[in-house]
């Protein structure tokens, strides 16, 4: 669905090639330095809301934009940015480039910085990069006839291309040509990607344009729904009526630093498609772990949110006080196809609890299948990309969208289970550690001031490289992996306490239930005892990393006591029928009792879970650890922690 959107949305958004048409008006609001483009669509509800193209400071926008024709550059989608010496301004079909060192206004590489970021990126009807092996060291010169040779392929184009005298400053270099099969026409659709535009001719009838002429794309805005790297989220603010005639009728753009990637002056070669290559530890562009304060402090839970119920859901974690609301995201429902992302559902859960002052924090798991390894395809739907490299990139973009928004990613989740993981070897560790790395530094990229926290092992009570390995020789591998490695990149471990059948206090010698009541060795083994996770901790301490903090980023206890309650529990949470809702209640108030008296290393606890009573059967497991019934209603353990000191 997806894909069918990107596409109409591109061919809707074509504009006919004309003779070119100079001294664009103003069709909006008159500025006395430029011209406040009005939004005549989208989600704003004020008819002057738009976009100010201006004079401001020094930099001539307004002057450049007028004298161009509007063909080639289209109206404005966003406010200036200002990255180190250079101020920009996207337009529908181009980013214009002003460079304070040499006051020169260039045409930024859209296409080129886009491949920079996101190589693998397919993006509607944009051809992918072509390398060209003749242009290695050669002078631009030859460089430039290589790549003007690529037009011969479609005499419509050409023609249009070279139509425009200053062609290199408009377009920068042709890169690719495709003709694609539409409507059962081999030539349906003829498409040239240059620097900075793509050219299309379509030959069967197309919403928006015309057969047979020659139209060009509107790639920014096609990129700027997909990604806020090249256009930041700090660009796509409108400028008001108000605000660009405050000071006497003068227009303010206030250029916002961001981190986006440098752009290049004109003209260059094209640049080739990036090889993957071993990412370097955490730089000065990229900063190292912080040292976070340590103490109690956030109180949070985990649900099934991305639902269109989540102000409701919100409501209630507010009214229980608690402050962090966790989210699963799994990579393959936001990438559907390489490059193309999906993100309404992650959209309304952000936008819905940061607006009800909720800090997020985002786990990260499940590789699309087009990156997955091959052992995590067998028996699984979850599992790890083959190359680590995808995963930085996919936490770049996520980051970049949600920069100030999220406060904190989970990189992957319980990754000692086959499920989660697919089938152990001793590679698994090192490959583990690799993912981490590539996430922190994705994410670091885009965010530093966001928490990256190791993803959390889950007790096991086995080692078994089919189903899965024990949580504390896991992190014992893990760390002790290419001599430490994996303490530059991470601020918190997570873990995932669970007490099983035992209260908080319980202790291997003296478990809360037997064994025989319960069923199995849910009772004694001591992956099943709350205080596991001082174990995990002393781990990480013992190898001089006890400055690091810990996150629960699930704890809880199940019991299928209650309305609505199965007859049994499911196969291998067997020690839930051992815990009555009264149990469930006062662990979770003593647990966090416990923690703040005994463990000020642990920072945050977020509780499994809030509403998955909604959203599982009763014969799902994870029915049992819900804290609200399906109807909403409280369980009482939803009463205690709402009542407990904070």
């Amino acid at each position: 669905m997806r894909k069918l959107i990107l596409s109409v949305s591109v061919a809707v958004l074509v504009f006919v090639l004309a003779a070119p048409v100079r001294a664009v008006e103003c069709t909006g609001i008159a500025l006395n330095n430029g011209c406040l483009f009005t939004v005549t669509g989208g989600d704003t509800s004020d008819p002057n809301d738009g976009y100010a193209v201006t004079n401001e400071g020094g930099v001539p926008i307004w002057d450049f934009f007028r004298q161009q024709p509007v063909s080639a550059v289209g109206y404005p989608i966003s406010q200036r940015w200002v990255d180190g010496p250079f101020t920009l301004q996207a337009f529908q079909k181009v980013i214009l480039q002003w460079s304070s060192t040499d006051r020169k206004m260039n045409w930024f590489n859209t296409l080129d910085e886009l491949n920079k970021s996101f190589p693998s990126a397919n993006i509607g009807n944009v051809p992918r990069h072509q390398n060209l092996p003749g242009d290695a060291g050669q002078s631009f010169e030859v460089v430039k006839q290589n790549h003007l040779d690529i037009l011969n392929a479609n005499p419509k184009i050409k023609a249009a291309f070279l139509g425009e005298s200053d062609w290199l400053n408009l377009y920068g270099l042709p890169i690719s040509y495709e003709a694609r099969t539409v409507s059962g026409n081999p030539q349906g659709l003829q498409l040239l990607r240059a620097q900075r535009v793509v050219f299309e001719v379509w030959n069967v009838d197309a919403p928006g344009t015309a057969r047979g002429v020659v139209g060009r794309q509107n790639v920014p805005d096609t990129i700027k729904k997909l990604t806020n790297v090249i256009i930041p989220d700090t660009a796509e603010l409108p400028i008001t009526q108000a605000q660009a005639t405050s000071s006497g009728g003068t227009a303010v753009a206030t250029a916002v630093p961001v981190a986006t990637v440098n752009p290049t002056p004109t003209p260059i070669p094209p640049t080739p498609v990036p090889t993957p290559v071993a990412t370097p530890a955490p730089s000065a562009t990229i900063p190292g772990p912080r040292v976070l304060a340590q103490g109690l402090q956030g109180y949070g839970i985990q649900g099934e949110f991305r639902r269109p119920d989540d102000a409701t859901l919100a409501n209630l974690i507010t009214e229980a006080g608690l402050g962090w609301v966790k989210q699963q995201v799994p990579w393959q429902d936001v990438e559907n196809q390489p490059g193309i992302y999906n993100w309404v559902d992650v959209d309304r859960f952000v936008n819905t609890m940061r607006g009800k002052n909720l800090n997020v924090l985002l786990s990260v798991v499940k590789a699309p299948d087009f990156y997955k390894a091959e052992e995590s395809k067998k028996g699984t739907t979850h599992g790890r990309p083959a190359d680590a490299t995808k995963f930085r990139e996919f936490m770049q973009v996520l980051a970049a969208r949600y920069k100030g928004r999220v406060q904190a990613y989970e990189l992957w989740n319980e990754e000692n289970l086959s499920l989660e993981w697919g089938t152990f070897s001793n590679a698994s560790y090192g490959q583990f550690v690799d993912l981490v790395k590539n996430g922190y530094l994705g994410v670091k990229a885009s965010d530093p001031e966001a928490i990256v926290i190791l993803g959390a092992p889950t007790p096991t009570g086995v080692f078994d490289n089919n189903i899965g390995i024990d949580d504390a020789v896991y992190l014992q591998r893990v760390f002790d992996y290419n001599g430490g490695e994996v303490f530059q990149y991470f601020e918190a471990l997570g873990v995932h306490p669970n007490g099983g059948a035992n209260a908080p206090d319980d202790s291997q010698a003296n478990p809360a239930h037997s064994t025989a009541t319960c069923g199995g060795g849910w009772s004694n083994h001591p992956s099943f005892f709350f205080d596991r996770y001082k174990e995990l901790y002393n781990l990480m301490a013992a190898r001089g990393h006890g400055s690091k903090t810990v996150w629960f980023t699930e704890f809880g206890w199940a019991t299928t006591d209650g309305p609505g309650a199965p007859g049994a529990p499911a196969a291998g949470y067997e020690y839930a029928s051992c815990n009555t809702e009264a149990n469930q209640s006062a662990f979770f108030t003593r647990a966090f009792e416990k923690v703040r008296a005994e463990s000020p290393y642990v920072t945050h606890m977020i509780i499994w879970n809030l509403n998955f009573q909604q959203v599982v059967a009763n014969t799902d497991e994870k029915w049992a650890f819900g804290i609200l019934r399906s109807d909403l209603s409280p369980r009482p353990a939803y009463t205690a922690i709402k009542a407990m000191p904070k």
